[in-house]
């Protein structure tokens, strides 16, 4: 029974559909104080737009690296030690 009505959305479309839809949201992981994204302002681009963010700005300040981004509508900056890479605090900008 299941068969036939996978059988019937793939021949549909919904199927491949579906699955687009279902990975697309797993692909997409929000950043949290503590994870690791990069030491330099190339490699925490490459990391924030790799899990979703748009990036507005990117500024460089002492031994920190301030990224404002926005993940689905959401303002957000992202503070980066950038000596270690890793993010030292999100918040809501």
């Amino acid at each position: 029974m299941l068969h036939s009505k996978i059988g019937r959305l793939a021949r549909t479309g919904l199927l491949s559909s579906a699955v687009i839809v279902a990975s697309g949201a797993a692909a997409f992981a929000q950043i949290q104080a503590g994870d690791t994204i990069g030491t330099s302002v190339s490699d925490i681009a490459r990391s924030l737009e790799t899990n979703g963010y748009d990036i507005r700005e990117i500024e460089v300040k002492n031994n920190r690296i301030d990224a404002d981004v926005t993940l689905n509508g959401i303002k957000l900056e992202i503070k980066v030690d950038s000596t270690s890479g890793e993010v030292i605090k999100v918040e809501n900008d």
